[in-house]
């Protein structure tokens, strides 16, 4: 039985999807303002591999992913560079889609412009107003987080903590921790029409309702970094079950360690970005899968270009494995693919796994046999091209 770590839970818990086979999964995705570092390339390929089990053991993935082309660093970078916030995020959104296809990220399905979005964003606002989930304070709409049970309750805090953070700061607020909806008091420049006053829809609601309008009333897993799980995860929970009238929308909070670079957090805005792109063309996808493969999704990975050289070794064992392949699998390679899988059963222990296939080659170039389709069936599950 598949186990998945769930941080509402803050456990590993038995993976049952809603509709079985079919297995539903959001994706928060890249704010389109900037190309994709190492720390975006580690959810999107976990993910990947996440989705290339699953269709392993039988199951449909149905894979959505978030644009963000509504934020203000897009619109800061817009305003420097003299153009359009459109131009801007579509060329992003471009680049994107090329490193995805350098990475051999194939599982993703539905791409979502929040743009695309915003007449549903209004109606979403105006509903959540209408059932007093919502209200209205100089000028802006803010979600009144008190309508809500349990909200805290994936990042672990209580209602006085949750006090402390001064989220959205506004005059007349009810609560310190509401969050914005609807953003009419700052100007960027443009506005969309809503039927509470011109204005701009704010992050945590984009996200809400792309996964509604996609979606519907549930879906199986929302993954993303582990950084996103206050406020925005915990947001997206409190306005989905609010829309949804529900009180478990959503099966499975499953969240990505960190990139880090010299020890602090890989980002844009500190400087420190390693691109994946220029990662993969240098080194290749492959490469760059067994690297980050061999720390489990959960823990932090402090990028070392060393370390990533270091996994050349593995990669040739895998190319020569290819060239030993047979017409049959003998009995021990047999016991290693099953305990292959099986890692991946629990809480996808990929370390665990790179240890098995590492194991596997090392034997087939000794002497035991494999079967081509045998072989390409495990790394195919890791998303290696030979």
């Amino acid at each position: 039985m598949l186990k998945i770590f769930n941080t509402f839970s803050l456990k590993k818990e038995d993976f049952e999807p809603f509709d079985k086979p079919d297995v539903k999964i959001f994706i928060c995705g890249p704010t389109l303002y900037d190309y994709t570092h190492l720390g975006h390339a580690r959810i999107f390929l976990t993910y990947d591999l996440l989705c290339r089990f699953l269709q392993a053991k039988g199951f449909k993935t149905d894979v959505l992913v978030n644009m963000t082309d509504i934020n203000q660093n897009v619109f800061n970078k817009a305003l420097e560079q003299y153009t359009d916030y459109r131009t801007l995020t579509r060329f992003y959104s471009d680049q994107f889609i090329k490193d995805l296809k350098l990475l051999n990220i194939t599982t993703i399905t539905r791409l979502a412009h929040v743009s695309d979005y915003v007449k549903n964003i209004i109606q979403h606002i105006i509903f959540l107003m209408k059932n007093k989930n919502a209200y209205s304070a100089n000028g802006n709409i803010y979600f009144d987080t008190k309508t809500v049970n349990d909200y805290g309750a994936i990042s672990k805090q209580s209602r006085k903590q949750l006090n402390l953070h001064r989220m959205d700061i506004g005059p007349n607020k009810k609560n310190q921790e509401d969050i914005m909806l609807w953003n009419c008091s700052e100007d960027f420049g443009f506005s969309w029409g809503g039927d509470f006053g011109d204005g701009v829809p704010w992050w945590h609601i984009q996200d809400t309702t792309v996964a509604f309008e996609n979606f519907g009333t549930h879906y199986d897993i929302h993954g993303g970094a582990n950084e996103l799980a206050y406020p925005h995860h915990e947001a997206h929970f409190a306005q989905y079950k609010a829309l949804t009238v529900g009180e478990n929308p959503v099966k499975i909070w499953m969240h990505v360690g960190l990139v880090l670079s010299n020890g602090e957090k890989m980002s844009k805005s500190l400087g420190n970005m390693v691109l994946s792109r220029e990662i993969a063309e240098k080194y290749g996808q492959n490469l760059l899968r067994l690297y980050i493969f061999s720390t489990h999704y959960r823990d932090k990975i402090d990028y070392n270009e060393n370390d990533l050289i270091d996994k050349k070794s593995l990669l040739e064992k895998i190319y020569n494995t290819i060239n030993k392949t047979s017409d049959n699998t003998s009995q021990v390679i047999s016991n290693l693919i099953n305990e292959f899988f099986k890692s991946f059963e629990d809480d996808f222990d990929s370390p665990k796994a790179i240890e098995i296939i590492d194991k596997i080659c090392t034997l087939v170039l000794q002497g035991e046999s494999i079967r081509l389709q045998d072989f390409e069936k495990i790394i195919g599950v890791l998303g290696l091209s030979v």
